[in-house]
């Protein structure tokens, strides 16, 4: 079964109302309130929103693409196998966030030093 674009304005910012829903403020993790959102632009099938928090304030901008054809694209940039191999990768432990914690209060920035000792 195809999926259908949606035919009018209406039923378009009703999908994309849905769509921003669901988001979050990168800058404080909290759900962002429909009226955060204002458009930007519009070019036929793609809108750009911006969005300002209204808890911490930060900004940022949301673009939309309503293609029907459109195939959904990787979540990262992972190839299938390096995507394999991550996934037999061990859990990372509370011990390994606490040594990274410890490493990173202690380090000064440089990558030379670290890599070459």
């Amino acid at each position: 079964m195809k999926a259908e674009l949606p035919q009018d304005d209406n039923e378009k910012r009703r999908l994309v109302f849905k769509l921003v829903s669901q988001l979050h403020c990168l800058d404080c993790g909290r759900a962002y309130d429909r009226d955060d959102f204002s458009l930007a632009h519009r070019w036929e099938e793609v809108w750009v929103l911006t969005s300002q928090c209204h808890h911490c304030q930060g900004r940022s901008h949301i673009v939309i693409f309503m293609h029907v054809d459109a195939a959904p694209g990787p979540g990262c940039d992972l190839t299938p196998d390096e995507a394999k191999s991550i996934e037999q990768l061990p859990v990372i432990s509370a011990d390994d966030v606490l040594d990274m914690h410890l490493f990173l209060s202690e380090f000064d920035g440089d990558f030379e030093e670290l890599f070459a000792g």
